[in-house]
């Protein structure tokens, strides 16, 4: 198995599940926070799934072009929808030789890594803020929930 097969496929093992706790949030729910300290439902997820297209943007040396429009009203459904298919284009693309290859990251995390590295660092973001998100989602008051992962 190629090892960027291997990223989309443990990517998206985690990313779906986001993507239906995501589902679960109405947009009455967009401002939820469950503490006075916390991100707003909807900073958290724009947060999860802006920094993984970053961040797997930058392992495959791309500027990441911005896929929503800030100050517009959204729809987190279509947006985590959106990002996810234009993140797995982009691990798609990487070749082999690719993930192998040093990225310059030390202007934002002070680190210069193998592009494979920064994926899988963009996937344990994404594995931590999901944590996060089953709270936000718990304290929606909603109790049928996703196991952690789906293989």
């Amino acid at each position: 198995m190629k090892k960027s097969t291997h990223y989309k496929d443990y990517f998206l093992a985690h990313r779906l599940v986001t993507n239906e706790l995501v589902e679960k949030i109405g947009n009455n729910h967009y401002n939820y926070k469950p503490t006075d300290t916390s991100m707003s439902a909807k900073e958290l997820v724009v947060h999860m799934l802006t920094s993984f297209y970053q961040f797997v943007s930058a392992a495959a040396k791309r500027t990441p072009t911005p896929l929503h429009d800030e100050n517009a009203d959204i729809n987190l459904t279509e947006l985590a929808k959106l990002y996810t298919e234009e993140s797995v284009k982009i691990i798609e693309s990487l070749a082999e030789e690719d993930l192998d290859e040093i990225i310059d990251l030390t202007a934002v995390l002070g680190l210069k890594l193998p592009a494979e590295k920064i994926i899988n660092l963009a996937i344990d973001h994404e594995i931590n803020h999901k944590g996060n998100l089953f709270v936000y989602v718990r304290g929606m008051g909603h109790t049928d929930l996703p196991m952690f992962i789906r293989k």
